[in-house]
């Protein structure tokens, strides 16, 4: 396990991860626990897969927004703080509990499947309506009054998260993968109502400073 040297010199967190698996194809593979340092996307532990069991422990000077690895992949998100942080890597899904952040994050992301799941159906709705004599018209509406809906409801979801979240880091990932969905940067309403509401501190990331720069400078063009 790597040693965590600022750990030397001020308070720690321990952190373990207790891990299973029902996929035979990561049995004796090595599972990469990564996290942001300065530039650059560096291991914090990693382990072996035996029999579907993985676990990983070790301390973090602070909490910090990392992601298991198979190899250069990125398999899912995971915050490394204080605690027992349980993985489940299912056929079925993916999973991340145990403690606060974690079940925080893995709520958010299980809304917002379902959210895509929805908008899925609407367009197999739109596809099985034309087949039974709707016509391409009235389906696309149709399409499109509901698409518009789940649009909403996305980016209710997304805003109320970060708003509630300003006292985490959670708040600035959720945020920047948000701002990050757009071809170049722009400032939606949902971006700003998010503002509206943001503490100094959000606001002087340096990811959001950054990003509100290139916004106000595309508007310019």
């Amino acid at each position: 396990m790597p040693v965590c040297f600022a750990c030397l010199f001020s308070a720690c967190a321990s952190y373990r991860v207790e891990g299973t698996t029902n996929v035979p194809t990561l049995d004796g593979q090595r599972l990469y626990l990564k996290v942001p340092h300065q530039d650059a996307i560096v291991d914090l532990d990693s382990c072996e897969v035996i029999h579907g069991i993985f676990r990983m422990d070790g301390e973090v000077d602070s909490v910090t927004f990392g992601a298991i690895y198979i190899g250069g992949e990125s398999l899912m998100p995971v915050v490394v703080e204080k605690g027992k942080i349980k993985i489940s890597i299912e056929n079925s899904g993916l999973q991340v509990s145990g403690t606060p952040l974690n079940e925080r994050l893995y709520g958010f992301i299980k809304n917002k499947n379902l959210l895509e799941q929805r908008l899925s159906d609407v367009q197999h709705k739109q596809i099985q309506l034309i087949m039974e004599g709707t016509s391409a018209d009235e389906a696309e509406k149709m399409a499109q009054r509901e698409g518009e809906t789940l649009a909403q409801e996305m980016n209710r979801l997304i805003s109320d998260f970060v708003m509630e979240n300003f006292d985490n880091l959670l708040s600035i990932q959720i945020f920047s993968m948000y701002c990050q969905s757009f071809p170049q940067p722009t400032i939606t309403p949902t971006i700003q109502e998010i503002l509206n509401k943001a503490p100094d501190t959000f606001k002087e990331n340096p990811f959001v400073k950054e990003y509100l720069r290139l916004a106000n400078d595309e508007k310019k063009k």
